[in-house]
């Protein structure tokens, strides 16, 4: 699972972010008939005619309702009629110019495992599709099934024969920041949108980094562990340098991020240091392989070295030396005790 369709799933599987976004997007005639207080997140798994798995990101269902004839002036009550509204949530990346085949499968997939659970049922339930795209060109792929059948222009009197769903697309790249801020959302999942769009692009993110900081201050308040899982998000879609520029202007804004992204800051050096070990053990039986003792013990003395100034600086002339004169056990060696020794020298001390 990607980072970016990671943290979708992380915030959107949650039914009142994903009803925010519906509110969102969705018409509003659409969302007026829709009662969104009891949306509620089904499995999106189905099987195909071949055995094989297709999978919505995410799929919701929420009762339908209509408004009874209303005597004129007098107060509008709604009234259900027993349909579910079935919701496929999908994220997307890039524009896919399959999409709406890939919708229509995942539709007839589920069709078809509901009508194998009621065997009895004579009726499928209307099944619609919102997709959030967050691509930085834009959604420019084809947003119905009749986009991509051949002669329909053509011959017009083809289409009531030929099978069609149409995509919803909230295209987060054609929104600004003023759009976007004024989405009647909760402060988690206004926040996503905002990071979905802008996380492909480090620039975007500082810079808009001002404009959001109320919503994000917000979110530390009423949700920080969630506040938490956007700050590792922006911290695995940056670089380490740009991570400690972002760093440095969030906690401008906003104090209750220092501890969190403090705590970051630590753990990406410890995978970079761990990375680094791994790296180097590898490289050196490799070489070790190939090119014989002395080529590995080569490659795992260049490793131990940057790894020891990354951890303590540059080296004293004695570590040079140990360093120089370590046989290829003392190094593999070494290379373990780089993240838990107390000095440079410490790594060739067995404890």
């Amino acid at each position: 699972m990607g980072d970016h369709d990671a943290l979708f799933k992380h915030v959107f599987a949650v039914p009142a972010h994903a009803a925010d976004e519906l509110r969102s997007v969705l018409p509003p005639q659409l969302v007026e008939a829709l009662d969104l207080e009891k949306l509620e997140l089904l499995s999106g798994a189905s099987v195909g005619d071949h055995m094989d798995a297709r999978f919505a990101d995410l799929l919701f269902r929420a009762p339908l309702r209509a408004p009874p004839p209303a005597e004129p002036g007098g107060p509008v009550e709604y009234a259900y009629i027993h349909v579910q509204l079935h919701i496929q949530l999908e994220h997307q990346s890039t524009p896919d110019l399959r999409m709406p085949l890939r919708v229509h499968g995942y539709t007839l997939g589920f069709w078809r495992e509901l009508l194998r659970a009621e065997p009895r049922r004579k009726t499928l339930p209307p099944v619609i599709t919102l997709v959030v795209h967050h691509g930085p060109r834009g959604w420019n792929a084809p947003r119905s099934l009749h986009d991509m059948i051949e002669g329909l222009d053509a011959f017009p009197v083809l289409r009531p024969y030929i099978p069609d769903v149409t995509l919803l697309v909230d295209d987060l790249a054609r929104a600004d920041n003023t759009e976007l801020l004024a989405r009647p959302m909760a402060p988690v999942p206004k926040v996503a949108v905002w990071l979905l769009r802008d996380g492909r692009q480090v620039e975007a993110l500082l810079a808009h980094i001002p404009v959001w900081k109320d919503v994000l201050q917000a979110v530390f308040t009423e949700a920080p562990d969630v506040a938490v899982v956007f700050l590792r998000y922006i911290s695995v879609i940056t670089t380490e340098q740009s991570f400690e520029v972002v760093r440095t202007i969030i906690i401008r804004h906003i104090a209750a991020a220092e501890a969190p992204l403090a705590t970051i800051a630590d753990q990406l050096r410890q995978e970079g240091l761990e990375k680094g070990l791994e790296k180097g053990r590898q490289e050196g039986r490799q070489e070790g392989r190939q090119e014989g003792r002395q080529e590995g013990a080569d490659a795992m003395r260049r490793t131990l070295r940057t790894l020891l100034e990354q951890r303590f600086g540059s080296l004293e002339p004695s570590v040079e030396a140990r360093v120089g004169s370590a046989s290829l056990q003392d190094l593999e060696y070494a290379l373990t005790r780089v993240v838990v020794a107390a000095s440079a020298l410490d790594v060739f001390v067995a404890h």
